[in-house]
């Protein structure tokens, strides 16, 4: 009891909070594992967004209008169409424009959240936790291909630590129930090390292993709202609402709305308003009632992307006490690492950006948690970028510890629905209450009950893991890009296939690359403006992600993106030259292209006794004179010359694929080039050439830049 005293957490809260685990985690998981009966017929094609915006002209009275089209609005658009009402919704800019896109990436119930919970006996925030792992299992059987299970280490560095972080963890899977995606246990220091090389080893005593939810954000609000557009809602981007309208009684009964591409300003009419604009809840708000006290605080959580072998194989890592008691986290998504993430307050606003004080904050506290061979360095960040959450402010409370983090669906004396807080991975749920609010409040008698528990969103119904080897083979296509089509378009992946044009080669058959060292075809920017992408910003951010993954890369492609819109879209060439110059000016302000670390002075070149000393080595690694050496032949060197340090072959394996584009093996003409590279100062490839450095340490002038 001392411990548990020590620790801040109370013998009758662990037993109170799996008291409450064990009833609600059945309740609940019984209707999330029950399939959704919904069987309305989905439109084989997706109309185009002239179309649509002809129907938002032409419909006297929609039941409902949303407006926001991020997780929260595109989750209600599909609620209410789905429950039969007429339902409009219409977005500022692109589906997911906002903060949604640029989440932390995670499907969770939040291991900080149920910290506060148990410390403080707050109600509130355990039925965050509890809503959050009910709906985390729900989302994943319902895109499937957008989502997977991870394993997050928490590092322990003191004895106490062991037991309060295994205490803290087997509540949390308790709390899952029957959702748990893998139970949770407690490791020793060499199994940490072996699974996470990278942490700090001075001290280690051992590590808690746990597993949460992963997903791709942009994408998976996107079949949100293509699932409701099937189903028969209006949905519409870069429709910005300008003004509410009002009946006689003062009752707001539609909204003003301008159209970003066209330049036209019409009205939509509805019995009904949602508003679902996230961190510019107040500003809807002020329009229908401008004494409304405001209810959003505004939150920047800003991330960073650095190489994978940060975090090599698949496993998070998890610094639980920064300096001011934020949770820092470094996250493995998309082969490369996600570190964050700050949660200061912040202005609304369509464009933010990231500071260096923020990201110096982050570097400094992740390093914490790892080796010193291993620290994040600056010029090892490739992409930056920031979300303004809209957290939802009680007037009663002070600090921002003690705000709500929770959602809240408020009506206003207008009429005014609006759904404010909450996270990415309950939407469903938050959709679901607030659209019962709107039946209740407005008793639209004709509508029926929730149905999208269960439901399969938009690529999910015929999709299965192995799918991407069936492609990879009919199709001739790399199995790189083959897994990425399939984690990305689900059984959608053949309309995208239709698209792609043939390369003149054996191999790969068709599907020529936008870079190099990514797996995304052209054939998806066609592919995404059927889906309703309009800018440049859309394929690089939300529909690539490539912006978030690389920004000098996104910028590589910027002209041959803009070359293919224009193709599809009709872009004259003053068109063409104002869409490339707003696609840089996103990729500066927002995703830090010109802010990211470089390598100072002149591009250097490697010398002859370089090149030799490289053919060196590359020889004694491939000593059966292949041409090539792979990660075994990697791990046989390493133990001959005693250097292994039980080295995993798994982690070898991974240190190549980093190193090499994801290819399993290196050639000589390869080792040259990474060398190269980091002597410029990239980042790729370093964990290799720390382990080639142990040939010979006295070679000291092959050391990379770091």
């Amino acid at each position: 009891m001392s411990l548990l005293r020590k620790s801040g957490i109370s013998a009758l809260a662990i037993t109170s909070a799996g008291t409450f685990a064990l009833w609600n985690s059945r309740v609940g998981l019984a209707k999330i594992h029950e399939a959704s009966k919904y069987d309305k017929e989905l439109l084989k094609d997706l109309p185009s967004r002239e179309s649509l915006v002809d129907s938002l002209k032409k419909e006297k009275q929609f039941d409902v209008l949303v407006i926001g089209g991020g997780s929260a609005g595109a989750g209600v658009a599909l609620d209410a169409q789905t429950r039969g009402l007429k339902t409009a919704m219409v977005e500022y800019g692109d589906y997911c424009c906002g903060t949604s896109s640029k989440s932390s990436k995670l499907l969770h119930g939040g291991v900080k959240y149920l910290e506060t919970a148990l410390k403080e006996f707050h109600y509130e925030q355990y039925k965050i936790v509890q809503e959050g792992l009910n709906e985390r299992i729900n989302v994943m059987k319902a895109a499937p291909f957008l989502s997977h299970s991870f394993p997050v280490l928490v590092p322990t560095y003191k004895w106490w630590q062991s037991i309060y972080y295994w205490g803290g963890v087997k509540v949390y899977d308790l709390l899952a129930g029957k959702g748990i995606l893998k139970p949770s246990k407690f490791i020793s220091k060499e199994e940490a090390l072996e699974i996470c090389p990278t942490i700090k080893k001075e001290g280690l005593r051992g590590a808690m292993l746990y597993y949460d939810g992963q997903q791709n954000d942009a994408r998976l609000v996107i079949v949100v709202a293509l699932t409701a557009i099937r189903y028969g809602a209006k949905c519409v981007n870069y429709t910005e609402c300008i003004g509410l309208l009002k009946d006689s009684n003062g009752k707001v009964n539609g909204a003003v709305v301008k159209d970003h591409i066209s330049g036209e300003t019409y009205n939509i009419r509805a019995k009904v308003v949602v508003n679902a604009t996230g961190p510019f809840n107040d500003h809807i708000r002020k329009m229908a009632d401008e004494k409304q006290k405001p209810m959003i605080y505004g939150s920047s959580g800003i991330h960073f992307t650095v190489a994978k072998y940060f975090c090599p194989g698949n496993t998070g890592l998890i610094n639980p006490k920064s300096s001011d008691g934020r949770v820092i986290f470094a996250f493995p998504w998309e082969d490369v690492t996600i570190v964050g993430c700050t949660d200061d307050p912040a202005e609304a606003t369509h464009s933010p950006s990231v500071s260096e004080k923020e990201i110096n904050y982050i570097m400094d506290e992740m390093n914490k948690a790892f080796a010193k061979e291993y620290q994040i360095k600056r010029e090892d960040i490739v992409s930056v970028w920031s979300g303004i959450r809209g957290l939802v402010w009680d007037p009663r409370k002070k600090d921002h510890l003690t705000l709500h983090r929770g959602h809240v669906v408020d009506v206003g004396p207008t009429g005014l629905v609006t759904i404010a807080g909450g996270k990415l991975t309950t939407f469903r749920h938050m959709a679901e209450e607030t659209m019962d609010k709107v039946v209740e409040v407005n008793k639209l008698e004709d509508a029926t009950s929730c149905v999208t528990r269960g439901m399969m969103f938009e690529g999910g119904h015929n999709w299965n893991p192995m799918l991407y080897r069936t492609i990879a083979r009919e199709y001739g296509l790399e199995e790189q890009v083959a897994t990425h089509l399939c984690e990305t378009y689900g059984d959608k992946v053949y309309e995208v296939l239709k698209l792609c044009k043939s390369t003149g080669k054996k191999f790969p058959a068709i599907g020529h690359r936008l870079h190099p060292d990514f797996p995304f075809l052209e054939a998806e920017v066609r592919y995404a403006v059927k889906e309703y992408a309009r800018i440049p910003a859309d394929i690089l951010a939300r529909r690539t992600r490539l912006s978030l993954l690389d920004a000098r890369a996104a910028k590589q492609v910027l002209p041959r993106v803009v070359a293919i819109m224009a193709e599809e879209l009709g872009w004259n060439p003053c068109e063409q030259k104002k869409q490339y110059d707003a696609g840089l000016e996103f990729l500066k302000v927002e995703m830090g292209v010109f802010n990211l670390g470089k390598a100072k002075g002149d591009v250097k070149k490697l010398n002859e006794a370089e090149k030799s000393e490289i053919a060196a080595k590359f020889r004694r690694v491939d000593k059966d004179g292949r041409g090539n050496f792979t990660g075994e032949d990697l791990k046989e060197f390493l133990n001959e010359q005693k250097k292994s340090q039980n080295v995993h072959k798994d982690i070898l394996d991974d240190v190549i694929l980093e190193a090499n584009n994801g290819n399993r093996y290196i050639t000589l003409e390869e080792l040259q080039k990474i060398y190269l590279d980091n002597k410029n100062g990239s980042f790729k490839g370093r964990r290799l050439i720390d382990h080639l450095g142990n040939i010979n340490k006295c070679e000291s002038e092959m050391k990379p830049n770091k």
